[in-house]
């Protein structure tokens, strides 16, 4: 019995750590929201995984302390369009829900490493960088590939998808 509990100890010792880093290979961990809200361009987000022992557990940020850190817009083939970060590594905005960053817009806190330059309609991603503060810090990165239509004197935001056949993404026509 000594030697079936020291075994199972050990297996659980090795197994750990592998545990860890899947959760740590992520490539994001929640959907970015991409809306037009008037005639402003909104970036956000709500829910994300976060690792757990062995399971990812997926969190709605109104329940957490999400910070984001900076943001990123780009335009396929990756050509930056937009990106800001905080100026202070430790000290993000909260982001809940209903929080829109504004493209182009200065958000406090931040400074503007890509000027923000004129939308065209197109195929593009965002990325939201940040952090759960509650619990033990996990990071909590919102990605979103998403379109941009002209319609009237603004844009409206399309889905985008994956296409297998060309291997690259494409915007999905409006319904």
């Amino acid at each position: 019995m000594k030697s079936f509990c020291l075994l199972g100890s050990l297996a659980l010792t090795l197994l750990l750590p592998a545990l860890s880093a899947s959760g740590m290979s992520r490539l994001f961990d929640g959907d970015a929201r991409v809306w037009v809200e008037g005639r402003t361009l909104c970036f956000g987000g709500a829910a994300f995984k976060s690792p757990g022992l062995f399971f990812n557990r997926t969190l709605q940020v109104d329940e957490r302390q999400v910070a984001v850190y900076s943001i990123e817009v780009a335009r396929e083939p990756y050509e930056p369009f937009w990106s800001a970060a905080s100026a202070e590594p430790m000290q993000g905005v909260p982001l809940r829900s209903d929080t829109c960053f504004a493209y182009g817009r200065a958000i406090p806190g931040f400074r503007e490493k890509t000027p923000a330059r004129s939308l065209e309609p197109g195929l593009y991603n965002v990325t939201l960088g940040g952090r759960d503060s509650s619990g033990d810090g996990q990071r909590a990165t919102f990605m979103k590939t998403f379109c941009l239509e002209a319609r009237g004197d603004g844009v409206a935001v399309l889905d985008a998808g994956y296409d297998e056949k060309a291997g690259r993404w494409v915007c999905k026509t409006a319904q």
